[in-house]
């Protein structure tokens, strides 16, 4: 039996949802963001934000476990191979999931961009948490 680091992979999460942050934040893409995807009306509220950040929590940790399981069969024991296979996840399933339902839904391209570049992030960043702690 595989065994995972569940000490890594709540930090990966951590780390991820952290990267989530800083990505959706005025700072960065939250404003352009905001605006492609025509989010001008009412707010979220306060009860509502707290469930989805948990939620989102949530398949984040399951995310990093099953990452964690990929660097394994992999062997991709060191910081740039568990990046690499957090880019290789996300090249196999996370962008011809995301583009197909952005085109169906007919999503504009920049709110789609940004999306996927924050999936990209998340998952290159816990690669590199996970497979540096095997």
């Amino acid at each position: 039996m595989i065994q995972v680091n569940l000490t890594a992979v709540a930090v990966a999460s951590a780390v991820s949802m952290g990267v989530g942050f800083a990505w959706y934040s005025n700072a960065m893409f939250g404003k352009q963001w905001i605006k492609a995807n025509n989010l001008n009306g009412p707010k979220i509220s306060k009860n509502e934000m707290i469930k989805t950040f948990g939620i989102t929590f949530v398949v984040t940790l399951v995310s990093a476990y099953i990452l964690s399981l990929f660097i394994h069969y992999a062997g991709a024991y060191t910081l740039l191979n568990g990046a690499k296979t957090g880019l290789w996840a996300w090249i196999g399933f996370v962008v011809p999931t995301t583009l197909a339902n952005a085109l169906f839904l007919r999503r504009s391209m920049p709110a789609y961009l940004i999306e996927a570049g924050h999936h990209l992030v998340g998952l290159l960043v816990m690669g590199a948490i996970l497979a540096s702690w095997y």
